[in-house]
């Protein structure tokens, strides 16, 4: 099965309707687009905070201090959203978007025609527009000496109106007739490998002035005051000039140039190499969002650098247009994402390379994106120039890296060959699930469901409803493998020691935070989750029992519960609540570990196993002395609120749940609601992969969330859907949770059932996170 997201409307329809419309409609439709757009600058001006900046950093511009400052002296408004298509997956780089409607490509011409369709929109959305070379580029060698075998050169390069515009290169030409590969890149001290290995090296002047190097770039504001590229694309187009230099060089091969930068100037290294065909190969170095990281899976879901915090400052206010601020929250409505900036390097060649643990990295988004971009190199019949290495560490690169880039640069320049690198973490799909378990279900042997039909007329025929759906939550969730109890304290375990768990040390676990103390606690399937709980100022825990929330985590595939975790944490142990947290599988410290699940359990799912495991820390943490067994509370976001639902459902020890982004309407989530709908589950992160099988036919799943909802019935929860959430449509939310609540009506406990729906976007914040654990301590 073929599972592909469907645009919510496409270009062509779009189009047809603007042009069958009379010509009054069109003026009315254009003021109220007008309207939609101003009222929508006021609501993302309300949600989103300040931006700040710094003036040790770059500009935004020659005229503009932050964000707000851009936008009020331009008068620029955001796109109108609602008439733009939703593509909840990453864009297909291999559809051409014509005037006529999408085209399928087929032919090198027609991919030539779509790289400069995506730079278009790259420019006009992510990086601002870039002036054209400049053709007046001179080259002044400013000096030039020895260093043992190599020879070092000082450039300036002068180039644009009256060559205002600047900027030094210092070469490392080693000993030896050329002409030689170039090794370029702005990071300074990255020179060293490649000059022994037998490149020129090129050190170019645009990147951060806050690490002691210098922006040469930075003046390109005033010198082409008509163009507007942000400062990642100023340093790219830096990049480009060193190129036109070095093309000048007897001393250069030309055919191997190749790039590369790290964190931010991967960032750059990723657009030079895209936009500048001269380039023959790039490393993309831990640049993450922005660089190798799609927009749409770098939302707070996934506990990464988002659109919203990668504009917001104050050291990074200036990297991207203004205008990509927009999309805060509308990621699916970019008409572009950076699988199609990768997919702009093909044929030439391109290494992925991150860190599968760093705090701002998603493994799973790299895999995505890769698994995108490799389509465009295989049609282009270069597939094997494509690489991928997810490494093991945290944000910096050691020696060993930039071997590994040099490698690289061997092989796809064909001086030597070394072993391709594809490093995968989780590598799921749902056709390898298909073939591991080898499932076959027709969806139209189900009924057709309607939302709330599942609800009886009387309280009493409840009990005999609740065991259907119970077994349909099963059905979903697929055969558990047999296993054994885990093993658990009566008390309060000793504190673990540091470095017994290298990511957990990675991850700077425990948390530390004063008056909160913490140790380990084994459960499930020998594996170990972290309770904190209220502390003295001498680290000994406060008098018990305490209640205890049982913390599951969002989509954070890099860091598991620990990103942000610390200052919740805090306030509930202050608030006298303990806190069970740990990572699901294939997040976190076992981010690793659900590589060959399929394989391993291929008639149970992932959610499954993450239900279990959840259930086997409630039961290890209710057998402490020291917890209240009657006050037993889950607090579950994104993928934690999914968890957390139909753990509670199952397990009536949950007294209390609380829910933020993770109440999805399966039977609602039809493809024309622009949403990821069913795939989110089979296709994508491998949760149910059950329901792959209903795509199209949402309307005859057995098993839905608000029957989950209802199952909890009497006991009290709290669901959170933010109204401008676009992976749930806050309308199907809230039908669903209405339906759930004619069983709580049926049980006399309506109220114990709350529906939240705040002016935001799918996020936690923490003044949200405060409301929840008032809402926590009104139970009691």
């Amino acid at each position: 099965m073929k599972f592909q997201f469907r645009h919510r409307a496409t270009l062509a329809a779009v189009a047809a309707a603007l042009m069958l419309a009379p010509a009054g409609a069109m003026a009315a439709d254009s003021d109220a687009a007008l309207q939609r757009r101003k009222q929508y600058l006021e609501t993302l001006q309300k949600i989103l905070p300040h931006t700040t900046s710094t003036q040790l950093t770059g500009r935004i511009s020659a005229f503009d201090k932050d964000w707000e400052d851009a936008i009020k002296r331009t008068g620029e408004l955001p796109p109108d959203f609602d008439s733009m298509p939703s593509t909840p997956g990453l864009p297909d780089p291999l559809v051409l978007h014509l005037d006529s409607g999408p085209v399928p490509i087929k032919t090198p011409e027609q991919w030539r025609r779509q790289r400069q369709w995506i730079r278009s929109r790259m420019e006009r959305w992510v990086y601002g527009k870039m002036p054209p070379a400049p053709d007046n580029l001179r080259a002044v060698v400013t000096g030039a000496h020895q260093e043992g075998t190599v020879t070092v050169r000082d450039v300036r390069l002068e180039f644009g109106p009256d060559h205002r515009a600047t900027l030094r290169l210092r070469l490392f030409i080693p000993e030896g007739k050329g002409p030689f590969p170039v090794f370029l890149t702005n990071q300074r001290a990255w020179v060293y490998t490649p000059i022994r290995r037998g490149y020129l090296t090129c050190y170019y002047s645009a990147t951060d002035p806050n690490y002691g190097d210098q922006d040469d770039s930075d003046k390109f504001i005033e010198v082409y005051p008509e163009y507007d590229f942000a400062c990642l694309a100023r340093w790219a187009w830096a990049g480009m000039r060193a190129v036109d230099y070095l093309y000048t060089l007897p001393e250069v091969d030309k055919r191997r140039i190749g790039i590369t930068g790290h964190s931010r100037n991967g960032k750059q290294a990723l657009l030079a190499a895209a936009f500048d065909e001269r380039i023959a190969a790039v490393v993309a170095s831990s640049g993450t969002t922005g660089e190798c990281l799609p927009w749409r899976y770098t939302t707070d879901t996934f506990a990464v650098g988002s659109i919203e915090g990668i504009t917001s400052g104050p050291h990074n206010t200036h990297w991207f247009a203004p205008r990509l601020r927009f999309f805060a929250g509308r990621e699916d409505r970019l008409p572009v994402d950076q699988n199609m900036l990768l997919a702009m390097v093909a044929p030439r060649a391109l290494m992925m390379y991150a860190g599968y643990a760093e705090h701002e990295g998603n493994p799973f988004g790299y895999e995505q994106a890769y698994r995108s971009a490799q389509r465009v190199f295989r049609f282009l019949g270069h597939e094997d120039k494509l690489w991928m290495h997810l490494r093991p560490g945290e944000h910096a690169t050691t020696a060993a890296d930039i071997e590994n880039f040099v490698n690289f640069f061997d092989t796809v320049f064909g001086r030597k060959e070394y072993p391709r690198l594809e490093t995968w973490v989780n590598n799921y799909t749902f056709e390898r699930w298909l073939q591991a378990s080898g499932e076959k279900i027709d969806p139209l042997r189900y009924p057709e469901r309607k939302v709330g039909d599942f609800v009886p007329s009387t309280a009493a025929a409840w009990d005999e409803a609740r065991q259907a759906i119970r077994k349909n939550i099963l059905w979903a969730l697929g055969e558990e493998a047999s296993g054994l109890p885990g093993q658990g304290a009566t008390r309060l375990p000793d504190p673990s020691p540091p470095g017994d768990n290298l990511l957990g040390l990675l991850f700077g676990r425990p948390l530390k935070r004063p008056g909160m103390g913490a140790a380990v606690l084994p459960f499930g399937d020998s594996l170990r989750a972290d309770l904190y709980f209220p502390a003295e100022t001498d680290g000994r825990p406060k008098p018990g029992p305490w209640p205890v929330v049982v913390w599951l985590h969002s989509y954070s595939y890099a860091t598991g519960y620990s990103r942000y975790a610390a200052a919740p944490f805090e306030s509930l142990t202050k608030r006298g609540y303990a806190v069970l947290a740990f990572d699901q599988l294939g997040y976190g410290d076992r981010v690793l570990d659900a590589r060959y699940f399929c394989e391993q359990y291929p008639r149970w799912s992932l959610m499954g196993k993450m239900v279990t495991d959840t259930r086997a820390a409630i039961d290890a943490v209710s057998q402490l002395d020291v917890i209240d067994r009657q006050r037993i509370y889950i607090f579950g976001n994104d993928l934690g609120a999914k968890v957390g639902l139909i753990a509670a459902a199952l397990d009536p020890r949950v007294k209390a749940l609380a829910v933020v982004n993770g109440f999805d309407p399966l039977r609602l989530d039809a493809p024309e609601k622009g949403t990821e709908g069913l795939g989110h589950y089979s296709h994508l992160h491998g949760l149910l992969p059950r329901l792959g099988f209903f795509i199209g036919r949402e309307s005859r799943l057995p098993f839905d969330f608000d029957q989950a909802l209802a199952s909890i019935a009497p006991r009290p929860v709290l669901v959170v859907a933010p109204a401008l959430s676009r992976y749930a449509r806050v309308e199907d939310v809230r039908r669903e949770v209405e339906a759930s609540r004619a069983v709580y009506r049926l049980l006399g406990a309506e109220t114990a059932l709350e529906l939240q729906t705040p002016l935001d976007f799918a996020r936690l914040p923490r003044q949200r996170q405060e409301q929840i654990f008032d809402w926590l301590q009104r139970l009691h």
